[in-house]
């Protein structure tokens, strides 16, 4: 093995080795299963990793058949009213299956069966204005599980319809889009793209990687039509909603591409255009990310399997030294372990003082925000109050109100970028430190029992534990009218304006400190939870290295004294084990050789 295997490239059937591999080492014995979860773990990450792609679009612009053409079959509901916040994600799946989650976090809704048309029947009662009005169901959001090819590389994510959506609680819509990778924006030659569309595109622009534009419904038009559509398209992108000049532009017709997944008519797919979609967004885009994580993923569990190998070869020393020898060696052990458990102690003094540094950045960029907040909601009451001389008050309290949520919103989206930087920053610190005391317990063992050890050659990466982004905040936004309004009805005009300004500065004073201390709370959470998992698991990993290690060594050792027919039985798994392990490390070596 190279000294330097940060750039191990992964076996093919990765998927297959992390799945095998957990069942190998279960059978092990109980004092292997940290590492059976570690494989569980990353075949986990490996299925949640998968390229996200967001599809987005006005109402009646196609976009749940230009979905169903990706899955070959007719699946999401089409010609109806989507409900306002109910997004749904479509990931791979052996079974065809609905999962609902609910706004009141009561048990969610799982449904399975077949075929498409039930899964489409199925979908209409929870995401159809008709079936479920107002979203009376309180409907979070909606997971599908289908087996269709394109899923095993990406996780579609149908987005609410902008003609029913483009109000203040958007925001949260919006706020989730850095999360995917790319996203498809459905327009249509008919009707024209709308001023709705422009102005959300450009407050999405800034906001996900890589947007890309699909004109669907061209089969309606002539090649010459089609020719001029796309370039009337291309100027008002560009001129009206700033989109780069280089963003590509899809020709499709969702609708024939369909019709051509449903009857396998593989020149009706390319004539549709959606052959050339998959072509550069999936296979293209989708595949380069999944090698990135593959490899990432890969390089995690050659560590784990090395730290396997080291514990296989801690155990067999323990059944195969002398006795005085094993104890002696125990008894060096026991002292290294001590000074891992002191330097514990002073990490965890570190940590709570990053915490509290991370705490005191959160409160001064709150109060920060407080005056220019207050300054712009009191520009928009004194706008609505010149504006409404008749009925000033209720105006300024109708248009700070509707302000408020969108402003609010936007804000989480920016301070949890930035605290999660800091607290990223700031932890990845402490898993260095972390990593550095856990590896010292395990080298210290190979050292004194002379067994061969390779370090870790993977990388951690934090991970912010925070709710998703599609959970609605309640801001408060009631501006409640105060008695002297009905009075100052009978007051002139001019003394209206002005006592309308004073009562409305009050209320604006107090909707801000509380919409600020909710924004603080939301934060701190994150931050708390964070740091206290970070916490959690490092001691958790340092008991666990600690049990791997001189538990494994004391649990043979104690073997060997009750029973030496057992311990002879026990060796020889070993020994199969460690030749195993040995054969799943020569596969990603030789993967290595060849690249």
């Amino acid at each position: 093995m190279p000294a330097d295997a940060h750039d191990v490239p992964v076996p093919g059937n990765l998927d297959g080795i992390l799945s095998a591999g957990q069942k190998f080492i279960t059978a092990m014995g109980p004092g292997y299963s940290l590492y059976a979860g570690q494989l569980a773990a990353l075949e986990q990450q490996l299925l949640e990793g998968r390229f996200h792609l967001a599809v987005l679009g006005q109402v009646k612009r196609g976009k749940s058949t230009l979905i169903n053409a990706l899955l070959g079959e007719d699946v999401l509901p089409s010609s109806v009213v989507p409900l306002t916040v109910i997004p749904t994600f479509i990931r791979y799946g052996i079974q065809r299956q609905i999962r609902v989650r609910y706004n009141d976090g009561r048990p969610g809704t799982v449904l399975s069966g077949e075929p498409a048309p039930w899964l489409n029947k199925q979908l209409r009662g929870f995401v159809s204005e008709d079936e479920n009005p107002k979203n009376v169901k309180g409907v979070l959001q909606v997971e599908i599980s289908h087996p269709a090819a394109i899923l095993r590389d990406v996780i579609l994510i149908d987005t609410p319809g902008i003609g029913s959506t483009y109000r203040h609680n958007t925001q949260a819509t919006m706020d989730f889009l850095p999360q995917c990778d790319a996203a498809l924006f459905v327009i249509s030659a008919d009707p024209p793209i709308t001023e709705v569309e422009v102005a959300f595109l450009k407050e999405i622009r800034s906001r996900i990687g890589q947007l890309f534009f699909v004109l669907n419904k061209v089969d309606y038009l002539t090649d010459t039509e089609r020719e001029l559509a796309l370039g009337f398209y291309r100027t008002v992108l560009i001129l009206d909603a700033g989109i780069d000049p280089a963003t590509r532009i899809f020709a499709v017709s969702a609708r024939k591409g369909l019709q051509a997944k449903e009857s396998d008519d593989t020149l009706q797919w390319e004539e549709s255009g959606l052959a050339e979609v998959f072509d550069h967004l999936i296979a293209f885009l989708a595949r380069e990310k999944n090698r990135v994580l593959r490899d990432a993923i890969g390089r995690k569990a050659l560590d784990v399997f090395h730290d396997v190998q080291l514990q296989i070869g801690l155990e067999m020393k323990a059944l195969e030294l002398p006795l005085a020898e094993i104890e002696s060696r125990l008894s060096l052990f026991d002292k290294k372990i001590a000074e891992a458990k002191e330097q514990r102690i002073h990490a965890q003094d570190i940590l709570t003082g990053d915490q509290k540094r991370v705490h005191a950045q959160l409160e001064a960029h709150i109060e920060s925000l407080r005056d220019p907040l207050c300054k712009r909601l009191t520009d928009i009451a004194e706008s609505a109050i010149a504006a409404s001389p008749q009925d000033p008050e209720d105006a300024a309290q109708l248009a700070v109100g509707d302000a408020i949520p969108a402003w609010f919103e936007r804000e989480l989206g920016r301070i949890t970028f930035v605290m999660d930087g800091e607290v990223a920053s700031r932890l990845k610190d402490h898993e260095e430190r972390a990593d550095d005391l856990i590896e010292s317990i395990r080298t210290a063992a190979a050292e004194l029992f002379e067994i061969p050890y390779r370090a870790p050659q993977g990388e951690r990466a934090y991970d912010p534990v925070r709710k998703p982004y599609w959970v609605e905040h309640d801001w408060d936004s009631s501006c409640s009218p105060l008695p002297a309004l009905v009075i100052s009805r009978l007051l002139p005009r001019s003394l209206r304006g002005s006592q309308a300004r004073n009562r409305t500065k009050k209320q604006i004073d107090t909707l801000v400190m509380r919409n600020l201390e909710n924004l603080r709370w939301e934060t701190l959470q994150n931050i708390d939870t964070a740091f206290r998992k970070f916490g959690a698991d490092l001691d958790t990993n340092l008991s666990l290295t600690i049990e791997a290690t001189h538990g494994a060594i004391r649990f043979a050792l104690a073997r060997r004294k009750n029973c030496e027919a057992e311990s002879a039985e026990r060796l020889f798994q070993l020994k199969n084990a460690a030749a195993e392990i040995q054969e799943v490390i020569r596969q990603f070596e030789a993967v290595q050789k060849r690249s």
